[in-house]
This record gives C-alpha cells, sequence and structure tokens, in this order.
C-alpha cells in the first residue's frame, strides 16, 4: 500500500514538473489571465476544484483496473503537436488547451482507460481555466442587443427611452453599456459553475446537458435585468445614485439571481440528485 502511495506521489510530481517544463510560459500567461483579466479571475480556482474531485475519487480509483494503454501515445502526440501550434502561432489558448490533452494521454498511457474515463470530467473541466480567443468579440456583439432588450422593457413601463447601438438615452442621462457590461463575465462565470453543478447532480446525459445550457440564456437574461434595474433607478433617483451606488452592488446582485435560476432549473427534475463529494 505505502509503495502504491510513493509510486503514485512520484508520477504526480513527474507529470507537474513535466508540464511545468513543456507549458511555462503558457502557465505564465494563465497566471497573469487570472490575476489581471476580471472575466478569468475565477480561473485560479480551476485547478483547484479539479484537483479535489480527483481526491474525491480515490477510494474509487484504487479499485479501478489499472493498465498501462499504448493509445496515451498518440494522445499526447497530439497534445504536443497542438501545443507546438500555439508556440507557432502565439495562440497560447491552444497551447493551455494542450495542457489537457497532455495530462489525459499520460493518465491513459500510465493507468489505462477505465481510470482516465472515471477521470474523463476533471480533466475536462480544466478548459475553464483558459481565456477564450475571442472574448472581445463575444462580448462587443453582446452591447448592442444588450442595450435593445432593456430599452424595450424600460419603455415597456412607460418611461421614454431610446437607443442608439450600446447608447441608451433617458431624458436626462446618457449610458452605454460597455464590454464589462456586455454580460460576458456572467455567463463565462455561470457556464463554469453549471459545469461543476451539471457533473455533482446524478441524471441522464440528456437532463445535464440541459441544466448546462440552460446557464446561457439565464447570464443573459439576469444581465438584461441588471441593465434595466440601473436605468429605472437612474429614472427615478439620477445617474449619479444609479452609476456609484447601485452599478457595481447591481452586478453580484443579479448574478445572484442567475444563480438561483440555475439551481431552479435543476431543481426541476425531480430524480436529479447530488453526488457525495464531501
Amino acid at each position: 500500500m505505502e509503495d502504491a502511495r510513493l509510486k503514485t506521489l512520484a508520477i504526480i510530481a513527474a507529470t507537474i514538473g513535466l508540464i511545468v517544463a513543456l507549458y511555462h510560459n503558457t502557465l505564465l500567461w494563465l497566471f497573469n489571465a487570472w490575476w489581471y483579466d476580471p472575466y478569468y479571475s475565477h480561473g485560479v480556482l480551476v485547478p483547484l476544484i479539479s484537483g479535489y474531485l480527483v481526491w474525491n475519487k480515490r477510494r474509487l480509483l484504487s479499485e479501478l483496473r489499472k493498465e498501462s494503454s499504448g493509445l496515451g501515445i498518440p494522445v499526447i502526440v497530439v497534445g504536443l503537436i497542438v501545443h507546438g501550434v500555439g508556440l507557432f502561432r502565439t495562440f497560447r489558448f491552444a497551447s493551455a488547451v494542450s495542457i489537457i490533452i497532455v495530462l489525459a494521454g499520460i493518465i491513459l498511457f500510465i493507468y489505462g482507460s477505465e481510470v482516465t474515463k472515471s477521470l474523463l470530467f476533471p480533466i475536462g473541466f480544466l478548459i475553464f481555466m483558459a481565456p477564450i480567443p475571442f472574448a472581445p468579440v463575444v462580448g462587443a456583439s453582446l452591447q448592442a442587443p444588450s442595450a435593445g432588450f432593456a430599452s424595450s422593457i424600460v419603455n415597456a413601463l412607460g418611461i421614454g427611452v431610446t437607443t442608439i447601438g450600446a447608447e441608451i438615452h433617458l431624458a436626462n442621462s446618457t449610458f452605454e453599456v460597455g464590454a464589462p457590461c456586455s454580460g460576458l463575465r456572467s455567463i463565462i462565470s455561470l457556464l463554469t459553475l453549471a459545469a461543476l453543478y451539471s457533473y455533482l447532480l446524478e441524471g441522464s446525459i440528456y437532463m445535464k446537458a440541459t441544466v448546462f445550457l440552460s446557464s446561457l440564456p439565464l447570464a443573459i437574461a439576469a444581465n438584461i435585468l441588471r441593465i434595466t434595474s440601473i436605468l429605472l433607478i437612474a429614472n427615478s433617483y439620477g445617474a449619479e445614485v444609479a452609476m456609484k451606488f447601485f452599478h457595481d452592488f447591481s452586478s453580484l446582485l443579479l448574478f445572484t439571481v442567475a444563480l438561483a435560476g440555475l439551481l431552479l432549473v435543476g431543481r426541476c427534475f425531480g430524480s436529479l440528485r447530488f453526488k457525495r463529494i464531501f
């Protein structure tokens, strides 16, 4: 038992050392994104969560058959090719994805298919630690629609408002839905939580997929409601109150509402129950 534990620790240490050696520039890019990019401040938690999920499976993993699989070698090769493309094109996201592929290949090569299959989610969950490369484009595409939908709601409530692109004009104030208010940050964060939530729920793959995919409209709707609430506050109490006292608070408030909606979607499936991970 002690020898097996020491062997496992040695393999983990060797794997970490290999990844640090091969991906040090990519890892620095990830750490900088987690520290400076407001869209990915949660990124540092993703590998910690994945690590905990693996640790939580330790008893199950000890019971699984462990046979080295040669299929792990082509997986590792594919991962290294993706890494090479990422370096050649200065495409850090590809290099970050390569870490996941190489890690899966190493586990498959050393421990075999049963262990790899059991660890697919903790390994795949690591994708949420990497900033998506087209985030600015997505955020920009959400600005005008978010402004338009919020303006429509405010107009329906009898308050005169006009919209020009991402600009919203009230009677005495003007607002612009910038990239930080496009809803992308909520979408990224809620998708990450939805993936974890779906994994923890017991049920069919179709139910889990429904719960996961529901996070997208929920995050968008919550952001539209946030913009709407800011406009209503501005109309009643002035733009200064809306922006200085309510703007930042509303982000957390409406994200909490979206999260509650996600939990409610999961609750609608009566057959779904939580896995025990503690």
